[in-house]
């Protein structure tokens, strides 16, 4: 019987040592995405779902704290295995990292002083001329940035590493607009209140910017074909059985899931 038990300890072990250890790279500044909890735990949609893919996958997955420009260059040169952070997939990004299929897709938001002329914009060409030579806030390295850059052109682009700096400038009349998901404007809205800062103009997704791309993925590296493979198989299976819905609901209060 002790002989039995040792081969069962030793064969558990060898399966332990076999699963696939993943290194997850995520910028853990941008709730509810992600963020730190105050035990200093990274929590989040992202998390749950990337907690979710290693558990279908059967990987053990170590989550790494990056600032978020330096996450795919990050991925490029190997420090991370994967990349999970609210990632739009889009044509640049495509040449550098290979994608999964997208587990979401979130609409982006201007948020301006109230009464701001932005506010009546009725379509992002009206913002843009709205906006005109503003000081506009956006993520280093985000699509945001992007997008400012590209069909902004007389903006004075103001880059941030965090989301809370743009809305603490926005406050302080430092800039005069910021740009970044809608969901991720929320708590922010709701913490420094209404009053303060106020939506501007439409939504905004790719149909109205190309550098939004075609949704959120999980980034790794070119080339890396059975990893892709497994991952876009938990991501289909999470869609098609409401598991990204769920997880959505939970940490938005709405779906935000691919359809």
């Amino acid at each position: 019987m002790k002989r039995l038990l040792t081969v069962l300890a030793l064969s558990m072990l060898a399966g332990a040592a076999s699963a696939d250890e993943l290194r997850i790279g995520t910028s853990a500044d941008y709730p509810p995405w992600e963020s730190v909890d105050a035990g200093g735990n990274i929590i989040g949609f992202d998390k749950d779902v990337g907690d979710e893919i290693c558990k279908r996958i059967a990987a053990t997955c170590n989550w790494q704290n990056q600032a978020y420009d330096g996450l795919l260059p990050g991925l490029q040169v190997g420090k991370f295995d994967l990349v999970i952070s609210g990632v739009s997939i889009n044509d640049e990004r495509s040449q550098k990292v290979d994608f999964s299929v997208a587990y979401a897709d979130a609409p982006n938001a201007i948020v301006t002083a109230p009464g701001s002329d932005a506010a009546s914009a009725k379509s992002a060409a009206d913002l843009a001329k709205a906006l005109g030579k503003a000081a506009i806030g956006v993520q280093s390295g985000s699509t945001h940035e992007q997008v400012i850059r590209a069909h902004f052109p007389d903006a004075d682009v103001r880059v941030y590493d965090r989301p809370d700096q743009i809305a603490d400038d926005l406050v302080a009349g430092r800039i005069d607009a910021g740009l970044m998901e809608r969901s991720a404007w929320e708590p922010l809205i709701k913490e420094r209140g209404a009053d303060k800062l106020a939506y501007a103009g439409p939504l905004l997704t790719s149909a109205d910017f190309p550098e939004f791309g075609k949704g959120q993925g999980v980034a790794m590296g070119k080339g890396k074909t059975e990893l892709k493979t497994k991952v876009d198989g938990a991501v289909d299976a999470m869609l098609k059985d409401g598991t990204v819905k769920t997880i959505a609901e939970k940490w938005f209060g709405y779906d935000i899931s691919k359809k």
